[in-house]
């Protein structure tokens, strides 16, 4: 069935059936006529032909969002919530991983482009800022980077404040009368790493004689490698008693890592990570965090596509928003606390 022959059995004209499937009707025509359009609609089952959309409004309505691992809970929670919001608007989101993988990212480049997406949200892995100018030069389709963002690129972006959330996790292992405090990260140039390192650094710099980190490959962060590294890290620094961890994959191999060592958390060494997940709050003793902002991280990533989308200007001016974290203070930090109540 087409719009001509819903034209034709209700004697309403194609422009307006046009309107009220495209869901541009408010304000110019009457709730009636639209209560009429869409209950026959839904009757007969009548649904748009994508292609023919694509060709008459040069949009395929479809956000693609390329993150560096869709299964984990914080990338996920993201495009759940950006689901939703985008929805309302009419558009779609399609879900991917690159698994930090530059060819395989690039591949998945080029297969939605031939699939015409409107815009990409991506996580970019290494060594892909060539390709990200790239992709803005050829003004095909909007670009958005999440979690990541490259200084030297005048791009859009939605980031958290690394930097600041890192200093304040830290301090907050000061505060509680830490010692000797370590950061465990990824060995990597990505700016949201480059910025927690810093924060870290900045935070300790008046409190003990030089920073003790570990910087993980990618590839270890889940692995047995990554938890040996980690244990000889330990040995080879046996007075830690504090360790900032800059994601919650680091820090779920680092917990394991001290429940083998049969380390107290928080009275040998108190605990802090970035990102929230369940298991945290239900770890015992429970995990401090700094928790990403998720619901506005995804507010904020479909408002920009969106208002990029909808630009008149040839050049918009680029969409750069860097909201700060939420400290949450759970009993794995509460080391003075600790010594308190005993």
């Amino acid at each position: 069935m087409s719009i001509k022959d819903i034209s034709k059995e209700l004697g309403i004209s194609i422009t307006t059936i046009s309107f009220i499937i495209n869901k541009k009707a408010k304000g110019r025509i009457s709730q009636e006529v639209i209560n009429k359009v869409e209950d026959y609609i839904e009757k007969v089952g009548y649904r748009p032909n994508s292609s023919a959309q694509t060709l008459r409004t040069g949009k395929t309505k479809t956000i693609v969002f390329m993150a560096e691992d869709i299964s984990d809970p914080f990338f996920s929670a993201i495009a759940k919530e950006m689901e939703e919001i985008a929805y309302k608007d009419g558009y779609k989101i399609i879900y991917c991983s690159t698994e930090n993988n530059k060819k395989r990212a690039l591949e998945l480049i080029s297969l939605f482009q031939d699939r015409q997406v409107d815009a990409f949200i991506i996580t970019p892995p290494e060594d892909f800022q060539e390709k990200i100018q790239d992709l803005i030069s050829q003004q095909s389709e909007v670009i958005m980077l999440f979690d990541r963002r490259f200084e030297e690129l005048n791009h859009n972006y939605v980031v958290l404040d690394n930097y600041n959330s890192a200093k304040t996790a830290t301090e907050n292992l000061i505060n509680e009368d830490c010692q000797e405090i370590a950061y465990v990260g990824l060995d990597s140039d990505f700016s949201c790493m480059v910025e927690r390192s810093d924060g870290y650094k900045s935070a300790i710099v008046h409190h003990q004689s030089k920073p003790l980190s570990l910087l993980l490959p990618f590839k270890h962060v889940k692995s047995a490698m990554g938890r040996k590294l980690f244990n000889n890290f330990l040995q080879a620094h046996p007075k830690i008693d504090g360790i900032v961890f800059a994601t919650n994959g680091l820090a779920i191999n680092g917990l394991k890592v001290l429940k083998v060592l049969h380390k107290k958390i928080p009275e040998e060494i108190a605990v802090i990570t970035f990102d929230d997940r369940d298991l945290f709050e239900l770890h015992s003793p429970a995990v401090s965090v700094l928790s990403q902002p998720v619901p506005d991280l995804a507010t904020e990533l479909i408002k920009g596509i969106l208002h990029l989308l909808k630009s008149k200007k040839e050049n918009p001016e680029p969409y750069q928003k860097i909201l700060p974290g939420r400290l949450i203070i759970r009993e794995s930090s509460q080391k003075r606390s600790s010594h308190l109540r005993k």
